[in-house]
């Protein structure tokens, strides 16, 4: 399966956000956003295994999910990995999720599901075809 990264090394390059700051407050990241005819959101949160999204990250998460326009078709995915060489790329097809927000609950899957089976699962749940890998 050909990577669509084009350039490793630029993807490696860490952006800096020292001085864009306001005490506590400063830029974050999202790893991964799918969106699928205005009609489904899905926020990814990638942590190492057992690794809690920091609040603020976990606040903003929330913030942008409560607003999508169609409540019942947003939701966030803490995606789990196991990779421990930081020269290792960290495949997202391999990790699993572990936690959801949903309609403003957090919830904790009492069994981790592989990455594309649940996203698959939720195309066939909110009926979008294209939310199939």
């Amino acid at each position: 399966m050909n990577s669509l990264i084009r350039d490793k090394k630029k993807v490696k390059q860490v952006i800096d956000f020292t001085g864009v700051q306001n005490g506590k407050i400063h830029p974050s990241d999202i790893d991964a956003v799918m969106e699928f005819d205005n009609k489904v959101l899905i926020l990814i949160e990638v942590k190492r295994k057992h690794v809690l999204i920091p609040i603020g990250q976990r606040i903003l998460l929330e913030r942008i999910c409560d607003s999508w326009h169609i409540p019942e078709k947003a939701i966030i995915l803490k995606v789990e990995h196991e990779f421990d060489d930081a020269e290792q790329d960290i495949v997202l097809r391999e990790c699993t999720v572990t936690r959801t927000y949903y309609k403003g609950n957090w919830h904790t899957l009492k069994e981790p599901s592989n990455f594309i089976g649940f996203v698959n699962n939720l195309g066939i749940k909110w009926e979008c075809k294209k939310c199939k890998f």
